[in-house]
């Protein structure tokens, strides 16, 4: 902990929000001493932080599977809610996981509250979100796509545009790096190597992983020299990815990797799920397929909703047009992907064309320096 330096508590409710937590307090730390609490997952402790609650479990794919979550969160954001009033930090900041921390943040206007800093706004993928929720309940929120801010400021939310932090993780592998790369995971230079990425959640790990390992079977079976890199997410254990890998992979072609930043710097395209991988895999400038398998229960759901978005892969909504194939749902079948991956792979011209639309969705994303941006915003805030 700091030596009485101010205090600022963090919820994360998601494993994104989790990483994006974590680089926040280590830019914190850098430019001040401070004492770091909050809630949060592995990757918050690691970089300081005293965590009253572990949120890694907490956040659940659709409607169903959440409000399973639903009593437990009650009773956590409760006691919250007393912590937060009886004992306020010097600043609170909220990490997306809208669902929890908006309704926090509303619980606690209109009484003794700490300044509140909200990092990633809900829906903030959406390019129509209404943010007059927000008005009101926090006093600033730091978002992380361009079209975000004016949106906040039309709302009446003192929102400002900081870029999305992926860019300061993961940046274009050159060759050395990616041989390099390739030689700690047991690779050689020279083989083609396709990551796959299913999700952070267990369902999703469950649903997409083994849609993927299908679909790299296939593709080992048509290229012989392949090799595949498996994402370990926090929230599903390594012996499930195993498991899962050994009834539905190639044998023996498939690695476990912790960290898909690892993965999509060494890779020559991956197969992933819709989500921050996807922004993950462009920041690496790595061709991809996007795909996503829900359960049915998801797939009623959608339908009841009647949600069909134009695009569902980040790096086509960050553009706003086609620049990576998407399948979704009951196209995401294991041949379908494996064909589009036989298809990219196939075609140099498309290939190339296809890294060259990642750097228009990498340079869209902002500048590097973004969690030195949100920590000086806070700190900022903290001034007042």
């Amino acid at each position: 902990m700091g030596g009485g330096g101010p205090r600022i508590f963090v919820i994360a409710g998601e494993p994104s929000g989790d990483q994006h937590a974590a680089m926040l307090g280590e830019a914190l730390r850098a430019r001040r001493d401070v004492e770091l609490m909050g809630v949060g997952g592995r990757r918050m402790r690691e970089a300081g932080f005293e965590l009253l609650y572990d949120s890694t479990q907490w956040s659940g794919i659709g409607v169903v599977e959440s409000l399973k979550r639903v009593p437990m969160l009650l009773s956590v954001q409760r006691r919250l809610v007393g912590r937060l009033t009886s004992s306020p930090p010097d600043l609170l900041v909220l990490v997306d996981f809208g669902a929890f921390n908006v309704r926090l943040a509303r619980r606690l206007a209109g009484g003794e509250r700490p300044p509140i800093l909200y990092y990633f706004p809900p829906r903030s993928w959406q390019r129509n979100a209404d943010y007059r929720g927000l008005a009101g309940i926090v006093d600033r929120v730091a978002t992380v796509f361009e079209w975000g801010e004016e949106l906040l400021r039309a709302a009446g939310v003192d929102g400002r545009f900081v870029g999305h932090p992926v860019v300061d993780r993961i940046q274009p592998a050159d060759a050395a790096t990616r041989a390099e790369l390739r030689e700690e995971l047991g690779l050689a230079a020279d083989d083609l190597v396709i990551g796959l990425l299913p999700g952070s959640r267990r369902t999703e790990v469950l649903c997409n992983g083994r849609v993927q390992l299908e679909a790299a079977r296939i593709i080992a079976e048509r290229r012989p020299g392949a090799r595949f890199l498996l994402s370990v997410a926090p929230s599903a254990p390594d012996e499930l990815l195993t498991g899962l890998a050994g009834r539905f992979g190639p044998a023996g072609r498939v690695t476990t990797v912790g960290g898909v930043a690892r993965i999509v710097s060494a890779a020559d395209m991956v197969i992933t799920a819709c989500g921050t991988a996807t922004l993950e895999a462009a920041a690496a400038l790595t061709p991809m397929i996007i795909m996503y398998v829900g359960t049915w229960l998801m797939h009623v759901e959608k339908r009841l909703r009647r949600f069909d978005p134009e695009f569902t892969g980040m790096p086509n909504i960050v553009v706003g047009r086609e620049v990576v194939p998407e399948l979704i749902d009951t196209r995401a079948t294991a041949p379908a992907i494996a064909e589009a991956v036989e298809h990219l792979l196939s075609d140099a011209g498309a290939l190339a064309a296809m890294r060259t639309d990642l750097r228009a969705v990498r340079d869209r994303l902002g500048e590097p320096g973004v969690s030195a941006r949100v920590a000086d915003m806070a700190l900022e805030m903290l001034g007042r």
